[in-house]
């Protein structure tokens, strides 16, 4: 954690603040206050170049088509987008996310930001924002303990590092949590087509992947099944993994869960443990379902694998709203791909726009702490449902899944709608 460059920042504000409140005026700074600027915007914090890009971009893709539709928020006041890249040489950096997000805070005009994609991104970035009091909403963030203290310890989260004493919560999210998608992931194992009894666990040694593969070890042991072996893959193993292919096929497992994001070696490992006779299913949750990435990777060894995005897919979305969202998408960004979190991304972003234009409106003035106060309470009919959010800053409404897989054709294929 870079704190000396948080507490540079809130310095830098407060005294900006005391010195324009003097003529009269407010400035915005890190501490909360207000912006006699006009022009504000909204920041945005995703892995969006290397291989995760092909599932990030059109997340971005989603917050740029909000902030190009509400370019005048009225009375007077201007909007626009700033966006930074936390990836790394070995996927999405959380010391670059957390850098990312200081340099956000230390732009007077930034009132809000959309993100992080990574779970292990957010645990940097959370500590920053509630510090601040600035709103920072993700799409995708799914590890129970950024938000749950009971799940806090488990996944590696010094809670009250995340979450400090006094400072009311700057961190929302809209998907359901990893407690619930290591479930379903776990139920899908089960259940046919796959019917498998037994499994071998890998993660990608992040955050994001130890947490979700713990919840399905949990759920598939406590339903009858049977872990045969489990194992991490660290970043220097990425490029070659035969070896654990072999020692998987030894145990003969009936799935093969892999927790992690398609970079983080799952792609390669489908694709080494059919070169190695194991043809079983592979299950996973949202770090591969639908990423295009997933299937260049793993190449004609994709089939047969599985995977749920805690968001629901695009064509299962039929409300006026939703079919709006992808029509203006598609204009915007023709040829671009549009996935599940493109909506939640954009509903992200709606939700700070419409926090921020609820203010203008009262004739109140725009400041970070303001806008929080606003999220904290909304009530939004967006494109994937209706939101609000709890106590934690996890929302509140249905925690809906969608479930893909990969058929002979070595596509993705939207497959059904879960609860979970």
């Amino acid at each position: 954690m870079q704190h000396s460059g948080v507490k540079r920042i809130l310095a830098r504000g407060v005294f900006v603040a005391v010195a324009l409140s003097s003529l009269g005026l407010a400035a915005c700074g890190a501490n909360g206050g207000s912006s006699g600027n006009k022009a504000l915007k909204i920041g945005t914090d995703f892995p969006v170049s290397g291989t995760d890009a092909a599932v990030t971009l059109p997340a971005q893709y989603g917050v740029q088509l909000a902030v190009q539709q509400n370019k005048d928020l009225g009375n007077g006041y201007t909007l626009s987008e700033v966006d930074k890249n936390d990836e790394g040489t070995s996927g999405a950096d959380p010391s670059i996310g957390a850098s990312n997000i200081q340099q956000l805070i230390s732009d007077s005009a930034v009132m809000a930001i959309v993100g992080p994609f990574n779970s292990g991104v957010a645990k940097q970035e959370i500590p920053i924002v509630n510090k601040s009091t600035i709103v920072l909403i993700s799409p995708t963030n799914t590890n129970p303990g950024l938000t749950k203290r009971e799940f806090a310890d488990a996944n590696g989260v010094n809670f009250d590092l995340l979450h400090p004493a006094g400072k009311p919560e700057s961190y929302f999210r809209l998907p359901g949590t990893d407690d619930v998608q290591g479930k379903v992931n776990a139920d899908i194992a089960l259940a046919a087509p796959i019917s498998a009894t037994t499994a071998y666990v890998v993660d990608d040694s992040t955050t994001y992947g130890k947490g979700i593969a713990t919840q399905f070890t949990k759920e598939f042991t406590a339903k009858g099944g049977t872990i045969v072996g489990s194992t991490s893959i660290t970043p220097d193993q990425v490029s070659n993994l035969p070896q654990l292919a072999t020692t998987i096929v030894g145990k003969n497992p009936g799935v093969v869960y892999y927790g992690g994001v398609t970079s983080g070696g799952g792609g390669a490992l489908k694709k080494d443990l059919v070169e190695k006779g194991g043809n079983m299913a592979m299950v996973g949750g949202d770090g591969i379902a639908d990423d295009p990435a997933w299937l260049v990777t793993a190449g004609a060894a994709a089939v047969n694998t599985y995977g749920t995005v805690a968001a629901p897919d695009i064509s299962g979305l039929t409300s006026a709203v939703a079919q709006k969202f992808i029509t203006d998408y598609k204009a915007a960004f023709p040829g671009k791909d549009l996935l599940p979190y493109s909506a939640s991304a954009y509903d992200a972003a709606m939700i700070e726009i419409t926090a921020i234009k609820n203010l203008i409106k009262a004739g109140k003035t725009v400041t970070r702490a303001a806008v929080r106060d606003e999220v904290a309470g909304i009530s939004y009919d967006g494109v994937t449902g209706h939101i609000s959010f709890d106590a934690n800053g996890d929302n509140a409404g249905a925690k809906v899944f969608s479930v893909y897989s990969v058929g002979s054709d070595g596509k993705w294929k939207f497959a059904q709608l879960v609860n979970g």
